[in-house]
């Protein structure tokens, strides 16, 4: 694997906010940082057009779906990728999906009603409806991500930074 110095990717950077959506070509480079959340990339290689999302919870609460659609659950913001794309004469059947996040923020002992594995699931759920296969996922353990999704080459550069942990980051 090639090494791009992260600051030369921060330097492009379209920072995205948790409930974000962008959609780009080329040139940009979506950056984020993940701890629970999860965030979904699709890639379409011979146009070079790219989507991700950074989703906070895995669906909207019964009934209330109509008040807060958006970004903000894995549900809706895929059908908002997923909508993007076509808008821009892209078939998300064509594209590569890419799945992180979903990381324990407090350590092992709060597994109950764990919301980051609860994201993966739902990711994964939605990826594998549309028909597409997971190409790459980082996904789970104790700890936050920051990564960059390079929409040029549909690289997505990742550091992850374990919790209460001495260990050196990695750089994927």
């Amino acid at each position: 694997m090639k090494q791009i110095p992260f600051s030369s990717l921060a330097e492009r950077e379209i920072f995205l906010n948790p409930g974000d959506l962008g959609v780009g070509c080329r040139h940009e480079v979506f950056g984020t940082l993940l701890g629970s959340c999860v965030a979904i990339t699709l890639w379409h290689p011979t146009r070079k057009l790219g989507c991700i999302c950074h989703f906070i919870l895995p669906a909207d609460a019964a009934g209330a779906r109509e008040r807060r659609a958006g970004g903000r659950y894995g549900e809706s913001a895929f059908a908002l990728m997923q909508a993007e794309l076509l808008r821009n004469g892209v078939r998300p059947s064509e594209c590569i999906a890419k799945i992180f996040g979903g990381g324990r923020m407090f350590g092992a002992g709060f597994l109950i009603n764990d919301i980051g594995e609860r994201n993966i699931t739902m990711a994964r759920k939605v990826v594998q409806q549309a028909g597409l296969a997971i190409a790459a996922e980082h996904v789970g353990s104790d700890g936050y991500r920051r990564l960059y999704f390079d929409v040029a080459t549909g690289d997505v550069w990742l550091k992850f930074d374990w919790i209460d942990s001495d260990q050196k980051d990695v750089v994927l």
